[in-house]
């Protein structure tokens, strides 16, 4: 009698457990998809003011063209391409935000760090939009960095 509840039970928890995982599945299917980079996510304006604030605490260590050094990433171009493919804007912006600059870790606010991006993306030649990235963590991790 024990053995039968337990086999029950064991079914049913594995009956939900299938359910759960094709609810997950046909949810993730009918789910908007990211927007990427391509869809024109900051705006001239921001990545102009990115561009001021890079110069001011990036470019000693990653250069005033963004190519970086033996020891710093390239932040323009395949190298950067192949670094961030894939990855969230959010990421990009969070790893400015709690890694740089070096000599003043976790300085930078989220408005900074999202401006900073927002110009990293136009070096990398990402449409300009009407609308400024937003400093919103959630927000920029919806939005991917795809190469073409």
């Amino acid at each position: 009698m024990i053995r039968k509840t337990l086999s029950a039970a064991a079914a049913t928890t594995a009956g939900l457990v299938a359910y759960g995982a094709i609810a997950v599945a046909l949810s993730a299917q009918n789910a908007a998809p990211d927007k990427s980079v391509w869809d024109a996510v900051y705006s001239q304006d921001q990545a102009r003011r990115g561009q001021a604030k890079y110069a001011q605490v990036c470019v000693l260590c990653h250069e005033a063209d963004l190519t970086g050094s033996d020891k710093v990433p390239s932040l323009a171009g395949a190298e950067f391409l192949d670094r961030w493919n894939d990855r969230s804007v959010g990421d990009l912006a969070d790893r400015i935000r709690l890694t740089m600059p070096v000599e003043e870790i976790g300085s930078l606010s989220i408005q900074t760090s999202t401006d900073i991006t927002a110009y990293l993306l136009q070096a990398n030649n990402f449409p300009a939009g009407q609308e400024e990235l937003k400093a919103d963590r959630s927000a920029m991790k919806s939005l991917v960095i795809k190469r073409k």
